[in-house]
């Protein structure tokens, strides 16, 4: 058969699919009988990516059946370390079977074996038969069945971040471990999520270097006398669990599988079937882009709204008719949806179209017309659009040496309709908010894969628009929509345009010193480790730090991969005793601090002498605002470096940079919600917060309270805030989770009225599945009620904290917006240049500073009346560092 010929069968590992489907999607997903379907809701999206983005000719499913017995025989331990499988996710398998089932897809199961040695033998006798197969697991260890015409589709992150691994890719990932030696690999650094022994203290960088010096595992074993030290010792203490290890590790491929390969041909499976079997599980959107693989026509059968429609893009008017289009729209008042399609490098003046989305069609303004339109549109109209700031910014540019069409003055908020947004306050939890993703969900309309994506977008947010208002009206989100997210547009397309001064000869300067002393810190590293290795590694510095040098592992945990982990936390507790630990943590700091801003920083300072971030208002879920390309919400405040970078942030001569933070602000929206007497009258009475707390946690006077005792205090009330339990707050103040769980008990004894309204919000939140801020905006808790106690728990802390920090996010936002009116109104040279949590920060000529500064403090301070005072500190300096 030619290789052209050769047709690819996929084979998916579902127990290694649904196990990851369980844990990616909300476990708050249930059918309409009430059963639990977020496993196989996951499965099916995931096999559907398969389908669209791999295309097999062919799909099997395999999965475990009963206990490991043929492993178990030579391993009575194997997998005998794993819990019993989650209540909610052992009847969805059943579920997803019928679906299977329903599609005509194959599943393969034998008493005793797993999925792996499954996969194994149908990958041996598929290639043999002239099929390519193409393997679908998030095992490792399948890696070693990888050839000419078996691949491994690695899947990471369900289906949206996989890897094929070929025999070279296999090769590349472990160092020259080709596949036939991944079961050695495995025999030396064995596999604790399998419970396979392998010999101790031989992780899987030492096995790579072993098998690479001594060609395979026999041939360590052959030469196990000539390694030195406890890795020799335990080597040769260890032969046979290594040998058996590599036993275990072996898939198998012969497993009694009976599978005729020609029967795995995909789609082949009867549309109603499918239909009605998608239908009692409630899949309404997977079901469609399913049955559409079959027959376009039949999946829009059935009964209505049981599937949504494919979404048909008109053709579009241009020229006169486009142009009468839009004046009879805009007299009627109708919501314009709107997007630019910026052609080439997307300059200004570059070649474009704008889309614009009426009721009667599809408008395309094409060159010159396009800028035009547009900035009519945005001053004289009401525009609705997928990213309303992103579509400013064609005809306002970020760059502000270059000239500007848009007159942002002009632009009224309520008439502007940002369809992401609107989308975002009904569920702040999605990772985006894309038109066909828009498309899908508010006008069930399955957006085709050829479409023009601005085309689509301009579509979808015209006749999107009346769907969100009517659905945030009914979560009543409107008025968090119209009086918060909507005013802060302009704003923060202003602040975007006006960017932050930067000094690039200050950045290269911090950069060449910083860069002698990580080297510096580099080689103390390597001259106490003996050898050169790539820091940055978790696996490689592991090695080092326990391998080489031996440092103890007590109370450490490997990671999946088999080697102890050196997050932050544990190198920060080996340090106390350990100089080449504190100097990797100091490495880590100093090399990150370069490379991510000291490096990267002067590369993105545009040609106006400024460093243009954008502030995104759909990316976090409590609604703060976060920023990107490049985020400048993250440099480092409290480390000398990172105040050093801040300080390449100037202002020009006569002006000054004025930063007014907000003092405690959760903590105020604490006291203020809960309304703890004992919490309000410690601000009221302007005491030192944190002192009064210690007094009352530690029953001592206030004068009495130590610095330890207030910083222990401290953490408690922002513990508190952030729904921290006795764990959490043990590892802060460095102590027994015991006694941190009494200070939490004395905590709610002092402030009784805090514990009552926590335990009321998740009470509430219990009910009715979401908790809101005072403003209203709402934050969903799907897994408030779910039965894997660690996914309840912690839908408990966000139910507990959201009220405080997405209030305190709320009251920044109208913050903004009133400040940068009250300039617009005084006619102020001063402009808002930076949002960070709780703190503004404004560049101000030196003439106008003390008006500014009682402008700013006055309005933060004004924006809503609680029962304890609203305060915001001011403070300015020549730089953006010493403004703080």
């Amino acid at each position: 058969m030619a290789e052209s010929d050769r047709r690819t069968v996929a084979v998916i590992d579902g127990n290694s699919l649904m196990h990851r489907a369980f844990h990616a999607v909300s476990a708050n997903m249930t059918a309409p009988n009430g059963d639990p379907t977020n496993a196989v809701f996951g499965f099916m999206s995931m096999f559907l990516k398969l389908v669209q983005d791999f295309r097999p000719w062919g799909i099997a499913v395999c999965f475990d059946k009963g206990r490991p017995a043929v492993r178990m025989e030579m391993l009575p331990q194997y997998k005998a370390q794993r819990p019993p499988m989650d209540e909610a996710l052992s009847p969805q398998f059943p579920m997803v079977k019928d679906l299977l089932a329903a599609l005509a897809v194959p599943v393969v199961e034998l008493e005793g074996w797993e999925g792996d040695d499954l996969l194994g033998t149908l990958a041996r006798e598929g290639a043999g038969q002239g099929f390519d197969m193409l393997l679908v697991t998030g095992d490792r260890d399948m890696y070693q069945l990888t050839n000419d015409h078996v691949k491994i589709l690695s899947t990471r992150k369900g289906m949206s971040d996989v890897a094929v691994m070929t025999p070279e890719a296999v090769a590349d990932l472990y160092g020259g471990i080709t596949p036939d030696l991944v079961p050695d690999f495995y025999g030396l650094k064995g596999d604790s999520s399998d419970n396979i022994p392998g010999v101790p203290g031989i992780g899987p960088k030492k096995a790579q270097q072993l098998i690479e010096r001594y060609g395979s595992l026999d041939g360590v074993i052959a030469h196990a006398d000539e390694v030195k030290g406890k890795m020799g010792e335990n080597l040769r203490a260890h032969i046979d669990d290594a040998l058996l290890s590599r036993k275990v590790a072996t898939i198998l491929c012969d497993a009694p599988v009976e599978l005729d390969l020609e029967s795995t041909a995909f789609p082949a499976f009867d549309v109603p079937t499918a239909r009605e079997a998608f239908a009692r599980l409630g899949f309404t959107a997977v079901a469609t882009r399913m049955l559409r693989l079959v027959d376009k026509d039949a999946a829009m059968e059935g009964a209505p709204g049981s599937v949504a429609t494919a979404l048909k893009l008109p053709e579009p008017m241009v020229g006169d008719a486009a142009r009468e289009a839009l004046a009879k729209a805009a007299e009627e008042g109708q919501w314009l949806g709107v997007a630019m399609d910026a052609v080439g490098d997307g300059s200004l003046f570059g070649s474009r179209a704008l889309w614009v989305a009426v009721d009667a069609g599809l408008l395309r303004f094409d060159g010159d017309d396009a800028d035009a339109v547009l900035v009519t549109c945005l001053e004289q109209h009401r525009v609705a659009a997928v990213d309303v700031k992103g579509l400013m910014h064609e005809v306002y540019p970020l760059d502000s040496a270059k000239a500007a069409l848009l007159d942002i003055t002009k632009v009224a908020p309520g008439s502007l309709f940002d369809v992401a947004v609107a989308a975002y306050l009904l569920d702040s939890a999605k990772s985006s908010y894309t038109p066909a993703e828009l498309a899908e969900q508010f006008l069930e309309l399955a957006a085709p894969e050829d479409a023009n994506g601005s085309a689509l977008a301009a579509y979808v947010s015209h006749w999107a628009q009346p769907a969100l208002v009517k659905l945030m009206d009914q979560a009543g989100a409107t008025g968090c929509f119209d009086t918060i997210e909507m005013p802060l547009v302009p704003c923060l397309a202003q602040m975007e345009r006006t960017g932050m001064r930067a000094d690039a000869a200050a950045f290269r300067e911090q950069a060449t010193e910083v860069k002698a002393i990580v080297k510096d810190l580099g080689d103390r590293i390597y001259a106490e480790a003996g050898e050169r290795f790539n820091i940055g590694s978790p696996s490689q510095l592991s090695h080092v730090l326990f391998d080489v040098l031996g440092l103890p592992t007590g109370g450490l945990k490997k990671t999946k991969r088999g080697f102890y982990s050196t997050n932050a936390k544990v190198l920060e507790d080996l340090a106390r005793d350990s100089q080449v630990v504190a100097d990797v943590i100091d490495y880590r700091e100093k090399d990150k601090i370069l490379k991510t801003y000291l490096e990267n920083l002067p590369k993105v300072i545009r040609s106006d002498g400024r460093i243009h971030t954008t502030f995104n208002q759909t990316v976090t879920a409590t609604g703060r605002l976060s920023s990107s390309d490049p985020n400048l919400q993250n440099i480092p405040v409290r480390s000398e470096l990172g105040r050093r970078v801040r300080s390449a942030f100037t202002v020009p001569e006569g002006w000054t940079f004025l930063s007014v933070d907000y003092s405690q602000i959760e903590l105020r929206l604490l006291a203020h919600l809960s309304g703890d007497e004992h919490l309000i009258r410690a601000f009221n009475e302007g005491e030192d917060f944190h002192a009064e707390t210690a007094a009352r946690v530690f029953g001592v006077p206030v004068s009495e309270v130590s610095p330890l005792m207030r910083a222990r205090a401290k953490a408690v009330n922002f513990g508190i805030v952030y729904g921290q339990g006795a764990y959490g707050l043990s590892q802060t103040i460095k102590t027994s989770t015991r006694e941190a769980q009494e200070m939490i008990d004395r905590y709610f004894e002092a402030y009784p009225g805090v514990r009552r309204y926590l335990d009321q919000v998740v009470a509430d939140a219990r009910e009715l599945g979401y908790v809101e801020t005072m403003f209203g905006r709402r934050r969903l808790v799907p897994d408030i009620n779910a039965k894997n106690a660690q996914a309840r728990a912690a839908a408990e802390r966000t139910a507990m904290n959201h009220p405080e920090q997405g209030s305190a996010a709320d009251i920044i936002k109208i913050a903004m917006a009133r400040v940068q009116q009250e300039l617009e109104n005084r006619h102020a040279r001063s402009e808002l240049i930076m949002q960070i949590h709780d703190e503004l920060d404004l560049q101000v000529p030196l003439d106008e500073l003390d008006e500014v500064t009682e402008l700013v403090v006055s309005t933060m301070q004004g924006v809503v009346s609680l029962r304890v005072p609203l305060v915001a500190d001011p403070s300015h300096g020549k730089t953006w560092a010493e403004a703080k």
